[in-house]
C-alpha cells in the first residue's frame, strides 16, 4: 500500500510521518525533497518557491506522478508526504487502480495571528525553516496556508478523501489520521 499524506505546511505531517516509521517500521519521502530539488536544481521546470501552494503541486506532478510510480511498482509500503501534492491529483491515481491510502491535514478554522502564534510556540529549533522569518512575513505565508487549508478541504470533500483539521486540537486529527492510514 501506498499511503499519501498530504495538508498545509506546519499542520504536522511530517511528525505523524516519523511516528509512521518508528512504530510501523513504513518509510517515508518528503515531497518537499522533490520540491526542492526541482525549484533549485532545475528552474528550467519552472517550479518556484514563489508560487502558491496550488500551482507548486501542479508544476511538481509531471515529476512527482512517475516518481510516484516507482513506488507503487517497486515498493510495498510506504509514505509519501507533503504539501505539494492535491487531492485531485491523489484521485487520479486511485482512479488509474493504484493502491493508495490518504487523508489530507489542514487547518481552516484558525485566524493567521492564532496559527502565528502556534507556529512561535511549536516549533523544531535552530532546524525550523520559520526559525529566520519576521513575523510580519509569516503572517502572510500563513494567510496563504489557510486559504490552502480551506481549498483543500473543500477539494478532499469533492473527491472523497479524508481530511482532519488540526485547528482546535493539534493531537486529536492527527491521531485519527494516523489510526485512519495505519489501523483500518
Amino acid at each position: 500500500m501506498i499511503y499519501i499524506l498530504g495538508g498545509a505546511s506546519r499542520s504536522g505531517k511530517t511528525l505523524l510521518s516519523r511516528r509512521a516509521v518508528s512504530e510501523k517500521g513504513i518509510p517515508y519521502f518528503p515531497l518537499d525533497a522533490l520540491f526542492g530539488g526541482l525549484a533549485n536544481g532545475a528552474p528550467q521546470l519552472g517550479v518556484a518557491y514563489d508560487q502558491s501552494f496550488i500551482v507548486r503541486a501542479e508544476k511538481t506532478w509531471p515529476v512527482a506522478k512517475p516518481l510516484l510510480g516507482f513506488f507503487f511498482h517497486e515498493e510495498h509500503n510506504f509514505l509519501i508526504e507533503g504539501d505539494t501534492i492535491l487531492p485531485s491529483q491523489v484521485n487520479e491515481l486511485i482512479l488509474e487502480g493504484n493502491k493508495v491510502k490518504s487523508c489530507f491535514l489542514g487547518y481552516s478554522e484558525l485566524n493567521k495571528e492564532e496559527k502565528l502564534t502556534l507556529v512561535r510556540t511549536y516549533h523544531q529549533g535552530e532546524v525550523d525553516w520559520t526559525k529566520n522569518i519576521s513575523d510580519d512575513e509569516m503572517l502572510k505565508l500563513i494567510d496563504e496556508m489557510i486559504q490552502f487549508s480551506k481549498y483543500l478541504k473543500e477539494e478532499c470533500a469533492n473527491f472523497g478523501i479524508q481530511y482532519f483539521d488540526i485547528s482546535h486540537d493539534f493531537e486529536k486529527p492527527r491521531e485519527q489520521a494516523f489510526s485512519y492510514l495505519f489501523h483500518d
